[in-house]
């Protein structure tokens, strides 16, 4: 649990900076998108994995685990958040898309399980981004996600 921890605090002291340091005209979304991948393919992020599927059958041991990720992850949320609305995006809006893009990015890092494919990540990736600001356009054209 105390590694379990540690990773999980690192990443999140990491994803906290960076969402803080978006003060410069620069496309957020790629920003989430290149955090999110740094923290969901690291080898850290494998061993959580690791450990989360060989505890699944202990229920307490399992909540620990969940404890120790909701404490560490939200707050990336929150301010990956935040920075999509000082851009302008609406609150609401802003927390989907990044709890999508998250979920889009974890899911392509499991995939890495039988199929690791970084061009075709890096493909899928890019269209992502577009559908995003294809929507932010035409939804919300006062955002500035660049």
């Amino acid at each position: 649990m105390a590694t379990l921890e540690y990773v999980f605090e690192q990443a999140q002291i990491q994803s906290r900076r960076r969402a803080a340091a978006i003060n410069r005209p620069r496309d957020l979304i790629e920003a989430v998108i290149e955090d999110a991948r740094e923290f969901f393919f690291s080898e850290h992020f494998m061993v959580a994995i690791d450990i989360v599927l060989s505890t699944s059958t202990d229920q307490a041991v399992r909540k620990q685990i969940l404890d120790i990720s909701r404490k560490a992850r939200r707050p990336v949320e929150t301010a990956w958040t935040e920075a999509l609305a000082a851009s302008g995006v609406p609150g609401p809006v802003a927390a989907d898309i990044v709890a999508l893009t998250l979920s889009v990015v974890r899911g392509m890092a499991l995939r890495t399980l039988w199929d690791n494919d970084p061009k075709w990540f890096d493909e899928l990736f890019a269209v992502w981004r577009r559908m995003i600001k294809i929507f932010l356009e035409h939804q919300h054209p006062k955002a500035r996600t660049r």
